[in-house]
């Protein structure tokens, strides 16, 4: 794919061949290292479809109760990581899959996008930085209905009869929609720009022959460090966006206002004074990227392989 700055140094990343996956060296920019090689023809390959209308959601299906305590936790700035998970099941373990129905059904169409409609918006667009603010507005309209009734029947279910929101009907857009779209730009750029230089690393560091091909743990490995990485850096976003839909305050303000109850919620839930008059992390910084890179890990990290393998059996697929 063209660059979007001009060629300065070697890079190491993926070639997606017929005999699997291999180390090669390009001339690029950091950011045009994208998984994996663009398909030549606009026609979706029947093995991604598959991927993004089955693989993904069953991963989302499974990973549910993290979603529901990240959604929790929005709303919950004392509880530890253990408490706020605990409270997720506080209604048996049926109670974890509160609300996974929806997200489930528009995952078939999310992931579609996800995999499909990168590659799709890569060979139209060319940027990779582009391609995934495209993608991640695409999903994002496709998500956000979904996430924002998970978030608000799982808050329901815990919360006191006062605290309790109406819950929306399924609409692409309302309030948090922006966070929930940078978020997702956010995300998806682990898989798609950073694994490729993590899994290269990997490489290195195993004392490997760099013209050896990256074996498939290492680059499952780079596939989730990169996605642990991107959900910490998310996570301020992810929970602004639950608890825009989560508050009965922003559902009923106006725009304006509820950017600024959103802001005033990352410094009341993040932010503390000491004593002597400076300002530090809480603890729920650690706590709510924890729960956030743990379900991001998981979920990309399972996609992205998922994918890898449909590139690899694609050929004798369509013979």
């Amino acid at each position: 794919s063209p660059s979007i700055f001009p060629p300065l140094f070697l890079f190491c990343t993926m070639t997606t061949a017929h005999a699997g996956s291999g180390i090669a060296q390009t001339t690029g920019p950091f950011l045009n290292m994208v998984l994996p090689s663009i398909p030549q023809n606009a026609i979706p390959q029947p093995a991604l479809l598959l991927v993004g209308g089955l693989g993904g959601p069953l991963v989302v299906a499974f990973l549910t109760p993290l979603r529901n305590a990240c959604s929790l936790a929005s709303q919950d700035a004392t509880s530890s990581a253990m408490r706020v998970i605990r409270h997720v099941f506080s209604g048996g373990l049926r109670s974890g899959w509160t609300g996974a129905l929806s997200p489930t059904a528009a995952a078939t169409i999310q992931f579609t996008m996800l995999g499909c409609g990168y590659h799709f918006y890569l060979g139209l667009l060319g940027s990779p930085v582009l391609t995934v603010v495209a993608t991640g507005l695409s999903e994002s309209l496709v998500g956000y209905g979904a996430a924002t009734r998970n978030a608000q029947l799982m808050h329901n279910q815990v919360a006191t009869k006062r605290d309790r929101v109406l819950v929306r009907p399924i609409m692409p857009v309302g309030p948090g929609f922006t966070a929930l779209w940078l978020r997702d730009c956010l995300a998806m750029t682990g898989i798609r720009v950073c694994s490729d230089p993590l899994a290269c690393t990997l490489q290195w560091m195993s004392g490997a022959d760099a013209a050896s091909t990256i074996s498939p743990g290492i680059t499952m490995c780079g596939d989730f460090l990169a996605s642990l990485l991107c959900g910490g850096l998310s996570m301020p976003l992810n929970q602004m966006s639950n608890f825009q839909v989560t508050s009965a305050a922003c559902l009923t303000s106006t725009p304006a206002k509820r950017a600024a109850l959103a802001l005033r919620f990352l410094k009341s839930q993040y932010l503390m004074k000491t004593a002597s008059g400076f300002v530090r992390l809480r603890q729920t910084m650690l706590r709510d990227a924890l729960l956030r890179s743990s379900y991001l890990g998981c979920l990309f990290c399972c996609f992205s392989s998922m994918e890898r393998l449909a590139f690899h059996v694609q050929p004798s697929w369509i013979q």
